[in-house]
């Protein structure tokens, strides 16, 4: 006899998905479609579009209460006479199980994860631990089990952080925001979660993480919710996770340092290094635990000096202090961010080609606002309110909406394109809580469009001579092409011959 009908098969297939499948994708929706019979309700189409807790607690709970029943349905099952317990039934009948130990024990795991977030002893694992061995750990069992108690815990802690920070610092409710709360968690637990499982979850550190996109458009949250979510071992013995998850986010702005002060934060120094360098120093890097995470901002803005010696880290996770022979291991994660185009940067030879491809493993582009709200006042409504809560206090904020957003539909319009993003938005909010009145910036004209038109203007006068003309085009090509030899590609002239036209260096 078979543990389960062919009919009943799809349903359990699909139970056993939710916890392997990307919440902020159609597949969510899909398999809830399977499992419930029905198709979601029309305001919950697009699943990720929500804040997580809105429009979605019922069919969660119906859900739980499914899972419940199956996981109790099967072990009763496994032990009827003649039951064929063979591989194949425990694969579709195990994630059952799973997600309804993942479903009965998220209360608890998420109340001590955000009432005591420094707090690493989880005594919760001891009731979690009965269930794990009531249903997969029985006496007599024919099969082994292919779940383990601590790694199943952990990761079920894992996916908790990921869900909660992903919908606290990437808010909106368009499908662009939902694609990016999508890339994100597949940043974590890459697209196929079953190998996650499996075999990377302990080794996601060695996955290097590139994020890029326009100035203002939270780069810096994106780090912070890969940071906050990653794997961190659980000791069944101590009850403990290896480490606190707050402390797993570790900053530092590169362009915001001098070369040596950069070097020092990365890492670390010797006394007597530099001048100023009074007594030893640990840097970032070696006091990375293997679930810590380093930004690099603005990765883009870095000499070749330190390029060098953070291609070394990444190629080798090996580096040395400032003054110091000794070698050191770096055991984090490298998160980098940056607006400037690098591919760009590599072709105009900037930045270095083999530190981009050590980058590039993984690449997330962060969204515009304008993206982001869709030109509607709803979606931007959302990002004022949590602007306006963080000056004034949720109570006052509530009062401040309604006018905030009346004189922004009035003086703006809705299809405002916000080119300083969120950052241009809170600096809206502050002036309007001030002075009641924001004046955006005149757009910023880049070096390119502001020569352009001085050609167009020489041109047009008609009063230069054929030479002046050759060294005014030449020298513009040389500008934007950022070096001669690419001048006198662009141009088909000898490297030479365009040197000849270019002013002569001060």
């Amino acid at each position: 006899m078979k543990l389960f009908t062919e009919q009943e098969a799809p349903l359990l297939r699909a139970l056993g998905k939710l916890n392997y499948t990307n919440p902020f994708t159609p597949e969510r929706l899909e398999l809830e479609e399977i499992i419930l019979g029905r198709p979601p309700a029309p305001e919950r189409r697009v699943w990720n579009m929500h804040d997580g807790t809105r429009g979605t607690r019922e069919d969660v709970t119906e859900l739980a209460g499914l899972a419940k029943y199956w996981a109790n349905e099967l072990r009763r099952r496994t032990e009827l006479p003649g039951v064929k317990l063979d591989s194949a039934a425990l694969d579709v009948a195990e994630p059952v199980v799973i997600y309804h130990l993942f479903e009965k024990h998220r209360i608890p795991m998420t109340a001590q994860m955000l009432g005591s977030p420094n707090e690493t002893r989880f005594a919760c694992y001891d009731d979690f631990a009965a269930d794990f061995d009531y249903f997969l750990n029985r006496p007599g069992r024919r099969l082994q089990c292919s779940y383990e108690p601590e790694r199943t815990f952990a990761i079920y802690f894992q996916i908790h952080r990921a869900f909660h920070h992903i919908f606290d610092f990437l808010i909106g409710g368009t499908l662009a925001a939902g694609k990016l709360r999508a890339e994100v968690w597949q940043s974590l637990f890459t697209v196929d979660i079953y190998r996650y499982h499996r075999a990377l979850y302990n080794r996601m550190q060695e996955i290097n993480t590139l994020i890029t996109g326009e100035s203002g458009t939270g780069k810096e949250l994106v780090a912070r919710a890969i940071a906050l979510s990653q794997y961190i071992p659980f000791d069944a013995r101590s009850r403990r996770f290896r480490t606190a998850y707050p402390g797993c986010f570790r900053p530092v702005h590169l362009s915001a340092l001098p070369q040596t002060m950069l070097e020092s934060e990365l890492f670390g120094h010797r006394k007597g290094a530099y001048t100023g360098a009074l007594s030893d120093r640990v840097g970032y890097l070696e006091a990375c635990d293997p679930s810590d995470a380093v930004l690099l901002d603005e990765i883009g803005e870095i000499n070749a000096e330190v390029q060098v010696k953070l291609l070394r880290v990444l190629q080798t996770r090996r580096f040395q202090r400032l003054g110091d022979n000794a070698e050191r291991e770096f055991s984090g994660k490298i998160i980098a961010a940056t607006n400037r185009d690098l591919a760009r940067a590599c072709r105009e030879g900037k930045f270095r080609n083999d530190l981009y491809y050590r980058l590039c493993s993984d690449t997330i582009e962060t969204v515009p606002l304008r993206d982001l709200t869709g030109g509607s006042p709803a979606e931007l409504e959302k990002f004022v309110d949590i602007l306006a809560a963080r000056l004034l206090g949720a109570e006052e904020a509530k009062r401040f909406l309604p006018e905030a957003m009346a004189w922004i539909i009035r003086n703006l319009g809705a299809e405002y394109p916000w080119p300083g993003n969120v950052r241009e938005l809170e600096q809206c909010v502050r002036n309007l809580v001030i002075r009641g009145s924001y004046t955006p910036a005149p757009p910023a004209e880049s070096a390119e469009n502001a020569e352009s038109p001085e050609l167009e203007r020489l041109l047009s006068r008609c009063t230069l001579s054929a030479d002046e003309l050759l060294r005014t085009y030449v020298g513009l090509v040389h500008r934007r092409a950022g070096s001669c030899v690419k001048a006198a590609e662009q141009l088909k002239l000898d490297r030479r011959t365009v040197a000849k036209y270019l002013p002569p260096e001060p």
